[in-house]
């Protein structure tokens, strides 16, 4: 095993944890679904991008409900995708998707900050092969 192959395993495995963190935290508070409303008004008045508030007062707050449990199984099933290493282009694909969306309603430079690091760290993994290390991928890709 080369270093690099480990580092795009801890490289997964990393990304599977927050995600798979993330998700849960949300899965298991109770008032995440009821208080996501309120959240996304405060992310809306907070927001440095006008086209963006536009975006979350016509689509996304009227329709809260449903986006708070799209945030929640994103981000849980694209942390076991990752775990897994299997579908890694689709896993970066939402993880990418999740943290463009936060990067923009991100009100502080140290949250968009980590949202820049989780972009390039997804779409490393997914085009580095981060899947073929002791993933999925490869034992589907040699069948």
């Amino acid at each position: 095993m080369k270093i690099n192959e480990i580092s795009l395993f801890a490289l997964r495995l990393s990304l599977s944890y927050i995600w798979i963190t993330a998700g849960s935290s949300k899965l298991f508070n109770d008032k995440f679904i009821a208080s996501f409303p309120a959240t996304l008004d405060s992310f809306a008045k907070g927001c440095h991008f006008s086209f963006y508030v536009g975006f979350l007062k016509q689509y996304i707050m009227p329709n809260a409900h449903l986006f708070a449990q799209l945030t929640i199984w994103g981000e849980i099933l694209a942390g076991i995708a990752f775990l897994l290493g299997f579908p890694m282009m689709l896993a970066a694909f939402v993880g990418i998707f999740m943290n463009v969306n936060y990067f923009l309603i991100a009100t502080s430079p140290p949250s968009q900050f980590l949202n820049i690091l989780m972009i390039f760290a997804q779409l490393t993994a997914a085009t580095c092969g981060a899947g073929n290390v002791w993933g999925l991928s490869a034992r589907i890709g040699k069948k």
